[in-house]
């Protein structure tokens, strides 16, 4: 009856792992959006330093 007992604890741990994993695997996505997004805006700030008469009248 032990054995059992430890057998469906150990289950029942492997799938609460593999379910934290996916909720942060979920997670990765959105903050990737994110970093590109930031990444972008970045670049065109740069960009509006290094050549201000492209940006002229905007």
């Amino acid at each position: 009856m032990n054995k059992l007992k430890y057998v469906c604890l150990t289950l029942l741990q492997l799938v609460k792992q593999m379910g934290s994993q996916l909720k942060t695997l979920a997670n990765v996505g959105p903050q990737r959006q994110q970093q590109k997004l930031q990444n972008e805006r970045e670049a065109e700030r740069l960009d509006r330093i290094r050549n201000p008469s492209k940006y002229r009248g905007k």
